[in-house]
């Protein structure tokens, strides 16, 4: 994590100070989009890749001295769909709203160790997520040169997961199931590109859950999985591209 928020900031600074080796040409796309109306509206489509930090209980045993543990070894790409409400509440710092949907997979395999130390894929259950997302966040931009302009994107996501509330679907293999609710934080970094008739934004974004997501609930061929599991974190990479 330390290392991807590292990376955004030498992205932003590095593409902040090229764009401002280049002299401003005299014809600009609308040039007063910084200083006109302070509330502008628009919407956004991107994909996303969903994983989990799992923690496994390394020294949970069971009665024949066997013992499991998870692993995230297939990742799929999902979507994600949102509106836009943008303040500027600054001349180089915005607040915005960018609630939507987004949905994706991640599967976890659930390894078994026998007393013998031989390893073998026990299950593999393919856990689907849909989520209403409430994202909140500060947009603290550099100096317009030309028409791009580099931000950096700090800010807070409340997600609720529709698929939770579906029943376990036990002749599929998927005998957990989720928490509701998590709270996430968030870094990005992105680039406005200033079109003749609106503004292009293509951002790149990590998200990490706070909350433990493995629910206490589970049918009973799930129990010695879900004993083997400690805690399950989500994390998101988002790529999304804005429309204002």
């Amino acid at each position: 994590m330390k290392r991807f928020f590292a990376l955004l900031l030498l992205c932003f600074l590095v593409v902040g100070n090229s764009y401002g080796q280049f002299k401003r040409p005299t014809l600009l796309n609308d040039p007063d989009y910084d200083v006109g109306k302070p509330l502008r509206f628009g919407f956004s489509i991107g994909v996303n890749v969903m994983d989990f930090d799992a923690v496994n209980r390394t020294a949970q045993f069971n009665a024949d001295g066997s013992k499991y543990f998870a692993e995230v070894t297939h990742i799929s790409a999902g979507l994600n769909v949102n509106a836009i409400g943008d303040l500027r509440i600054a001349r180089d710092i915005h607040l915005r709203f960018l609630p939507g949907y987004s949905f994706g997979q991640r599967d976890v395999d659930f390894f078994k160790v026998d007393a013998d130390s031989s390893v073998s894929l026990a299950t593999t259950m393919k856990m689907e997520s849909n989520f209403i997302d409430l994202p909140v966040g500060i947009k603290f931009l550099s100096e317009r040169n030309s028409n791009v302009r580099p931000y950096l994107y700090l800010g807070t996501d409340f997600r609720i997961d529709l698929a939770a509330y579906k029943r376990l679907k036990v002749e599929k293999g998927v005998l957990l199931r989720l928490q509701k609710f998590d709270y996430y934080y968030e870094v990005g970094f992105g680039v406005d590109f200033f079109l003749q008739y609106f503004k292009f934004s293509a951002e790149i974004k990590w998200s990490a859950g706070l909350l433990n997501m493995l629910s206490s609930d589970y049918v009973d061929e799930g129990k010695i999985y879900h004993d083997a599991l400690g805690s399950l974190r989500s994390k998101f990479l988002i790529v999304s591209f804005h429309f204002e």
